[in-house]
């Protein structure tokens, strides 16, 4: 019981160290020279392919027409229903099975 609730630990501030990045990726958008450093090509590369699964079909079009990319605010609010309800739901039945 106690390795699983390290592991809900371990996974939920994973995610949440996850969405600070895509959150500091998303305001280096705005500085070119940041995000051309080093840092800001190894950032990119860390969140671009989860982002780039949100940049499809509709909001695709929406991005062309406005300039504008709400793909990170989608991919965060993904990230947190899984750390508020998923992973919660999640360990909540492994802990029935394994308690």
């Amino acid at each position: 019981m106690n390795f699983l609730y390290t592991l809900y630990r371990i996974l939920y501030y994973l995610l949440e160290i996850y969405s600070f990045v895509i959150v500091i990726d998303a305001l280096m958008s705005w500085v070119p020279s940041i995000r051309d450093s080093s840092l800001g090509q190894f950032i990119d590369r860390m969140v671009e392919p989860y982002v780039r699964l949100f940049r499809q079909g509709p909001l695709l079009k929406l991005m062309y027409a406005t300039g504008i990319d709400i793909s990170p605010v989608i991919a965060l609010f993904l990230i947190y229903f899984v750390q508020s309800y998923a992973l919660g739901w999640l360990f909540n039945i492994l802990a029935r099975i394994f308690a």
